[in-house]
């Protein structure tokens, strides 16, 4: 069967057309390097991560909306970076954190399933739901309940103005930082009323789900979470009453950074897997096979599912859901390949362009999991997406193990007990969704159609006894 080949948003066309592993551009004083290849990512990022690691000035995101002081977007070296990335590597980056967590994302992953059993038209929904309820249970002990939860609402509303105002190139005020200044009411001035207005839906991001897991612990009903974890910490050190409105954006900021990432990732499987029906037996085919019909894929099933593995490596390489990262800085003069490298420069690691690199990858905008069955083992190693997808150096992702682990799951689920298809039209005809991509700082996939079932009436029991083992462990 033939492949589709994903069509490259106008935004993200306009890079590859700079040719070359290494652009330097210039904007009023402005200095930028956009890095093409992973190999001069890994040469600068990571070999030489002492002085590559920092972050540039964030006008519009960090003074004007209000994210601020939040891990991503500060300085390195400062005492709010190592403080925040402590906290977070603790509760997200190692194998012990992970374990305590898996009951929550093993039932989280069943009830996605039982609502794309029961209502699959409402997919996006159901992804939205399964995300947010996975990140705010695990940051605040605050579970979910309905599709239209009030505080997804809310911390979904501070996302939507901070991925508009993170667009590159979107904000002048970024090129002319003196333009922050400029009164609300002034002629032309409507970024200043919009960076308002989002100001205090940032805030209420922070403060709102916090001050409701301090209630709860205040009163005794507050399960185990990032923040009731770090608040303890920082009492018994006897640190809280400096340390809080850290842990405040410390948790603001984890939920900032998993949720559309994760759902984007999560949206782009289910759209490869309905443009490649193939692929998606296949994978139904190994879970089958390795584990059986009489019981559901666990974190443990991992090693034993190399064509899902090769699933997820595909899909962080077809669609990186940040196509450019979040730029690192420069702090010091230095010298690559001849070419001088001025301190002060933002340096943008192009993922996109990584992912669609001819030399590296066959076909690069066919989705196809095979190409990783088919290299050597220190070739796959070496070219893994998921070593460019969660960042470089000192700035990769500290849940980036809890985020690739959780997809894991979801995806050997999913192909253990759902069908994913193509819908059909009214005339009867099946409907083939485009692989786009919305051009902005998350690649998240525009809006497809597809038909979703149970496999069968046995997989939606087990689906459901398994829901109910995992809500009583938790």
């Amino acid at each position: 069967m033939a492949r589709t080949e994903c069509v490259v948003s106008p935004r993200n066309r306009l890079i590859p057309l700079l040719t070359g592993d290494l652009i330097y551009t210039e904007v009023l004083g402005n200095r930028n390097i956009i890095i093409n290849s992973h190999k001069v990512a890994k040469d600068l990022l990571e070999k030489r991560s002492g002085i590559y690691s920092s972050r540039p000035r964030f006008v519009r995101l960090v003074e004007l909306l209000g994210w601020y002081p939040t891990t991503s977007l500060l300085p390195y070296r400062t005492e709010h970076h190592r403080m925040q990335c402590r906290w977070m590597w603790s509760s997200f980056g190692d194998k012990r954190s992970l374990k305590k967590l898996e009951q929550l994302r093993a039932r989280e992953t069943y009830t996605l399933l039982m609502g794309l059993m029961e209502s699959p038209d409402d997919l996006a929904l159901h992804v939205k739901r399964y995300v947010s309820a996975l990140v705010l249970e695990s940051v605040y002990g605050y579970r979910i309940t309905s599709l239209e939860d009030p505080y997804v609402t809310m911390m979904d509303e501070a996302m939507e103005v901070t991925n508009t105002s993170a667009e590159a190139g979107s904000s002048l005020v970024d090129v002319l930082p003196a333009l922050r200044y400029v009164p609300a009411w002034f002629p032309g001035a409507g970024f200043k009323r919009a960076a308002c207005h989002g100001r205090e839906l940032v805030w209420r991001a922070h403060h709102v789900p916090y001050r409701m897991a301090r209630e709860r612990m205040l009163s005794g009903e507050a399960p185990p979470s990032f923040v009731s974890e770090i608040v303890n910490q920082t009492e018994r050190s006897g640190q809280l009453a400096e340390e809080e409105q850290r842990i405040c954006y410390a948790a603001g900021q984890i939920y900032a950074a998993a949720t559309d990432t994760t759902k984007t990732v999560l949206m782009t499987f289910i759209l490869a897997m309905v443009l490649h029906p193939e692929v998606f037996r296949n994978a139904q085919k190994e879970v089958h096979s390795i584990v059986g019909k009489s019981r559901l894929p666990t974190f443990e099933d991992r090693p034993s599912l190399p064509y899902i593995e090769c699933i997820l490596k595909e899909t962080y390489r077809w669609n990186p859901p940040l196509p450019l990262g979040l730029p690192h800085y420069l702090t010091e003069d230095d010298e690559y390949l001849g070419y001088h490298m001025p301190k002060n420069t933002a340096i943008i690691p192009n993922m996109w362009t990584m992912s669609r690199d001819e030399t590296i990858w066959d076909n690069p905008s066919v989705f196809r999991p095979e190409r990783f069955l088919e290299m050597g083992v220190a070739d796959a190693k070496a070219k893994d997406p998921f070593n460019v997808v969660f960042g470089y150096g000192r700035r990769l992702c500290p849940g980036r193990l809890f985020a690739d682990t959780t997809l894991f799951l979801v995806i050997a689920s999913i192909a253990a007990t759902l069908d994913i298809r193509k819908a059909l039209d009214a005339e009867g005809k099946e409907i083939t969704p485009t692989a786009s991509f919305h051009p902005a700082f998350i690649s998240y996939p525009h809006d497809f159609v597809c038909a979703i079932s149970s496999q069968s009436e046995a997989a939606k029991r087990l689906v459901e006894e398994a829901y109910k083992l995992a809500d009583t462990a938790v």
